[in-house]
């Protein structure tokens, strides 16, 4: 059974600020996925989000050797952030996906934009999608990933809050618990970052889950 991971990554203007190491980390978590031992039934999708186009697939269900790396030309922040509307886009792209699903949203901001879905919509799914074994992360750059995930009821073990100037940290960390989550049959948790594997030895960085004392 494969596993289907939907990267949803902010591309708004306050992005613009991190774009290179944006870039950077992104790739690395490709790179990183394709060496996996694990990765044979691996599919990978790219969804990055703004105001001005929405959610658009940069990488779209392909196995995860065949996904190419980011370019420059496909990351240009700009706009404002439609976060409700875009997690539900990209949930919608995912309902005949048969095995199992890697949620991972990352934003540096916000909702404040959305015009076709609501917070307590994108609550409804989430919980439906977690019972049926769904694994969903919140990764947020300089804001409280453990508050703004727990309101969509994101477990805050599956929640990591880091720092820009550490962001390429905190995409080893969430590469060495993909990892790990792949090598445990894609079992869905409520402690995705929780455990040895995530710590600051491991990521080169003080970057550590928005749960227990990283608060």
């Amino acid at each position: 059974m494969s596993t289907h991971i939907f990267l949803v990554l902010d591309m708004t203007g306050s992005m613009a600020w991190n774009k290179e190491a944006t870039i950077g980390a992104c790739n690395e978590f490709i790179a990183a996925q394709q060496s996996n031992a694990g990765a044979a039934d691996l599919v990978f999708t790219l969804g990055v989000f703004n105001s001005n186009i929405g959610l658009e697939r940069i990488v779209d269900g392909v196995p995860i050797e065949r996904a190419p790396l980011i370019e420059h030309e496909h990351y240009r922040p700009d706009g404002a952030t439609p976060l409700y509307d875009s997690i539900a886009e990209a949930m919608s792209l995912l309902e005949s996906h048969q095995g199992q699903v890697l949620f991972i949203i990352q934003t540096d901001g916000e909702e404040n934009s959305s015009k076709h879905v609501t917070k307590e919509e994108v609550v409804k799914r989430v919980a439906e999608k977690t019972a049926a074994g769904w694994q969903f992360l919140y990764l947020g750059c300089d804001i409280d990933a453990m508050g703004q995930g727990g309101e969509l009821g994101i477990a805050a073990g599956n929640t990591m809050s880091y720092a820009r100037s550490d962001t390429d940290g905190a995409f080893r960390a969430l590469s060495h618990s993909t990892r790990a989550y792949l090598r445990g049959g894609s079992s869905s948790s409520g402690s995705f970052f929780r455990g040895p594997r995530v710590n600051t030895d491991d990521t080169g960085g003080p970057v550590k889950p928005a749960g227990d004392d990283a608060r």
